[in-house]
């Protein structure tokens, strides 16, 4: 199994004292690493290492931190309006905001994750269910790994909702996780995917009422919405895949060392788009009529919906980039990276 994306790579901790502790106050004159970032309304959000979330309300030239309930390490964050937004990371954790990120809440952590595996699979287990039998064996192996009994510490690696409260969470070793009332409680889906290897899951996206994931070895996965499970398309590519976009008539994946695949007809047939970027595709972020393809060594190409035609952009390097997101003004794109959240400025694709 490959290993996760550096952004999601951490040290050893005591999973107990970093649940139990809020984020570490940081000194805000100084660079602060950030590994995701999203946009809620006015407001520009950050988060990184050992729990700290910042706010920009200045369009990115100055950062607040604001109040963090534990000190884990964030991956994620996702906005589905200008109030609601959800932060996942290491030791299993789901956060929500429900006022653009000003506060937030645990939903889910590494001790009521494992809870809630065991509650969900035992009763289906005893009575013969064998793929539910394999669920808790593995959850078994995974729990009496960890450095803290009693806690899952595996890292959820994205989350995405739709306006209706529907949505889901993905991670490590296969995790993902259903919830129908915006996180307040959540069903595993587990057993309810074709990924019998437990790949990597890092990406979700969602159009027309059907989410999508990406994971490692060329996974992407489609929710069969009568089936209620997730049902393998196959790709003439086998690296990972950071990321999935989908949009009318456009389903999108980027992964490892600049690649990029598109597909007009929902998975079916793939076209290879040479992107001339040979790092890793990190994002894919909506600008007007165009997406912004961002490599993690900080290239940015510019990609037609209509005509699937790339450009490369011009953008000043600062050094990797983990993620990007929109910044609300055109000509810009905001990104994280390791000495923290910036402002990107972009040209128009010729």
């Amino acid at each position: 199994m490959a290993p996760l994306h550096p952004a999601y790579a951490a040290g050893p901790h005591a999973v107990s004292e970093v649940l139990d502790a809020p984020a570490q106050q940081v000194n805000e004159r100084l660079p602060v690493p950030v590994l995701s970032v999203a946009r809620a309304g006015d407001a520009l959000i950050a988060v990184g290492p050992h729990g700290v979330i910042q706010r920009s309300l200045d369009g990115g030239q100055s950062w607040v931190q604001v109040p963090g309930p534990v000190s884990s390490d964030l991956v994620q964050v996702r906005f589905v309006d200008d109030l609601n937004g959800w932060v996942v990371g290491h030791d299993s954790l789901v956060m929500h905001s429900g006022d653009a990120g000003q506060t937030w809440q645990v939903q889910l952590d590494g001790r009521s994750l494992l809870k809630l595996l065991n509650d969900h699979y035992q009763p289906l287990a005893d009575q013969g269910d064998e793929e539910a039998a394999k669920v808790l064996s593995e959850t078994a192996i995974a729990s009496a790994s960890s450095a803290t009994p009693g806690i899952l510490a595996a890292p959820l690696l994205d989350v995405l909702f739709d306006g209706h409260g529907n949505g889901f969470v993905v991670g490590a070793f296969g995790m993902l996780l259903h919830s129908s009332d915006n996180g307040a409680h959540w069903q595993p889906w587990v057993d309810r995917s074709d990924n019998d290897r437990r790949m990597h899951l890092y990406g979700l996206a969602l159009h027309n009422g059907v989410f999508y994931v990406s994971g490692e070895q060329g996974l992407l996965l489609r929710q069969d919405l009568g089936a209620e499970r997730f049902t393998r398309l196959e790709l003439p590519y086998a690296g990972t895949l950071f990321g999935v976009t989908a949009q009318d008539d456009l389903l999108l994946v980027n992964g490892l060392r600049g690649n990029l695949y598109a597909s007009r007809d929902d998975g079916q047939q793939w076209q290879k788009i040479d992107t001339g970027i040979r790092s890793s595709l990190v994002s894919v972020v909506n600008q007007g009529n165009r997406l912004l393809v961002v490599g993690q060594g900080g290239e940015v190409a510019s990609l037609d919906r209509s005509t699937l035609a790339i450009s490369r952009l011009p953008v000043a390097k600062g050094g990797e980039v983990y993620g990007a997101s929109a910044s609300g003004n055109p000509g810009e794109l905001l990104v994280s990276r390791f000495s923290g959240a910036h402002i990107v400025e972009i040209a128009k694709a010729e």
